[in-house]
């Protein structure tokens, strides 16, 4: 049985709505691998979607390894070695779920070994167009103090900057999944009072350093914010702000 908590849907991009709300009904456990899901007539019905949202997102969740679809005998859960444990939403569920703080700890430690060494090296290599980049990035935070939806977006393309100026591909590839992730974490942290006071200030150390061509400072300029960061994460799971 599809479980309670299951709602309408009545938004642009249906499908991936619905995803969101099965990913979470499975990686919370409300269906156990092997456990079939309703039909896909039910499945419609429940969210209050055509059969062909339903049929993408049946295929979406495919092809995460969540389920198993075969024709004339339903659809069904697969067992956890088979999802994709790199795909941005499950590692939200999972870090969401009782029992996922160790892969929180597990993504935050990677983000610490990751951005602070390309935040070095950005120093390092960084070009004029490059301090452009994070100065526009670090006005449009300024200019959204009062707007955290805003002010988290101009975040991102702060920190984007950065890996654009660390010029490393390989790294860019290696960072992408916990930088998905901790795209959603940020919009949890900065739901905390005072979070934004605290994250201008780290920012701006940041932009001294690279601006300076200083690796060691920007090293530990990054050290700390992603030290703010985390606090500021576990205390917004804590208070449930994944709640909109």
């Amino acid at each position: 049985m599809l479980h309670d908590t299951v709602h309408p849907v009545q938004i642009q991009r249906l499908h991936e709505r619905v995803v969101q709300q099965l990913v979470q009904q499975i990686v919370g456990g409300a269906f156990a691998p092997g456990d079939s899901l309703p039909t896909e007539p039910d499945l419609a019905q429940r969210f209050g979607v055509s059969r062909t949202v339903v049929r993408e997102a049946v295929r979406v969740l495919a092809s995460k390894g969540l389920l198993a679809v075969r024709q004339g005998s339903g659809m069904w859960v697969q067992e956890p070695d088979r999802w994709d444990h790199l795909d941005p939403l499950i590692i939200f569920e999972q870090v969401n779920t009782q029992g996922g703080q160790a892969l929180l700890d597990e993504l935050i430690e990677t983000r610490r070994v990751l951005e602070t060494e390309i935040a070095s090296m950005a120093a390092a290599r960084r070009t004029e167009e490059d301090l452009a980049a994070l100065r526009d990035a670090l006005v449009g935070m300024e200019r959204s103090k009062d707007d955290a939806r805003a002010y988290t977006q101009y975040d991102i393309v702060f920190h984007d900057a950065i890996l654009a100026a660390a010029r490393n591909r390989l790294l860019r590839e290696a960072l992408r999944p916990v930088a998905n992730v901790m795209r959603a974490g940020r919009f949890i942290a900065v739901r905390r009072a005072g979070v934004i006071s605290r994250s201008l200030p780290s920012h701006h150390a940041i932009y001294d350093a690279i601006a300076s061509s200083d690796a060691a400072q920007a090293r530990e300029a990054m050290r700390r914010h992603i030290t703010q960061f985390e606090e500021d994460i576990r205390a917004g799971l804590r208070e449930g702000a994944l709640q909109e």
